[in-house]
């Protein structure tokens, strides 16, 4: 990583947190606390991120911050339920965030760990597409289509490998598979013409690969296997896999059918309309009551 790119990916990771995080106090609470809170969270988004630049050869940090996508979404489903502080929930969220848009520049050339990066995403223009915050169709449309094209990259550069063809021929067509499940995912979302005919086609497709992927695998001598061939597949194949397959088991197959349901069926408490109407004294006149 040469210098120029430190500073670039310092500028850039720092600004577009920034904007989230005041973007998304503006948005949730209007309170001019925590706007003042979103402008110092600046100060930690620099000071993480030029560590990170500076050890960016550093394994255990890069696992740190992988881990962290997953880490802080957990927290954040976690204070989204049961805590009442807003305060909490948008600190948990940025963070979220931020982790996502720094393993961006860490892996912006690997693009097994990309896809993955790219399905966290994902679930964060989900997540702004539910609380109808601004920026989440561009966040998930750019997402679907990022993980599209790495997907077909994947699939691709599978038919090289040639000591273990089970693994070869399973990611290139699953990896095509994906790619198009992605596909008729964003014409849905966009509800542009044709996204029912083309779900009529990928998903059936899509549940059938799952079938034959799970009953082929135990026999593929998986145990084996070296341990890149095992990266590989669950890098670039099973986690975006099991991703879609909730995406479709919510979308298909739970009712109601062909809706999109709140993210992992949290409810947004603050669209209920609370009526707190209480007995007032009816005058009497001319003897009616």
């Amino acid at each position: 990583m040469k210098p120029f790119q430190k500073v670039l990916g310092i500028i850039i990771i720092s600004l577009i947190t920034v904007y989230i995080t005041i973007t998304v106090a503006a948005l949730q609470s209007g309170s001019d606390v925590l706007l003042i809170t979103a402008h110092l969270l600046m100060v930690p988004a620099w000071i993480l991120t030029a560590i990170l630049m500076s050890s960016y050869k550093n394994r255990l940090l890069r696992k740190v911050f992988l881990w962290g996508m997953p880490g802080f979404l957990i927290l954040y489903f976690i204070a989204h339920s049961f805590s009442p502080s807003e305060f909490l929930n948008i600190i948990t969220l940025v963070f979220y965030v931020y982790m996502v848009l720094v393993n961006l520049v860490i892996y912006f050339l690997r693009n097994d760990l990309n896809l993955i990066v790219m399905t966290f995403l994902l679930i964060i223009g989900l997540l702004f597409k539910h609380f109808h915050l601004p920026l989440s169709g561009l966040i998930v449309m750019l997402s679907i289509l990022t993980s599209s094209v790495f997907t077909l990259i994947i699939a691709i550069r599978a038919l090289r490998i040639k000591e273990n063809r089970y693994l070869s021929m399973v990611i290139f067509s699953c990896g095509l598979i994906l790619a198009m499940t992605y596909i008729s995912f964003a014409w849905k979302i966009q509800h542009w013409p044709g996204a029912g005919f083309l779900n009529m086609v990928v998903v059936p497709i899509f549940i059938i690969s799952t079938l034959i992927v799970l009953l082929t695998l135990p026999g593929s001598n998986f145990i084996e296997w070296k341990k890149q061939q095992k990266r590989t597949l669950i890098r670039g194949l099973l986690v975006p896999w099991l991703f879609v397959i909730y995406i479709v088991a919510t979308t298909v197959l739970i009712p109601p059918y062909d809706q999109f349901k709140p993210f992992f069926f949290f409810k947004d408490n603050s669209q209920d309309a609370a009526f707190k109407m209480e007995d007032y004294p009816v005058e009497n006149r001319n003897g009616l009551e």
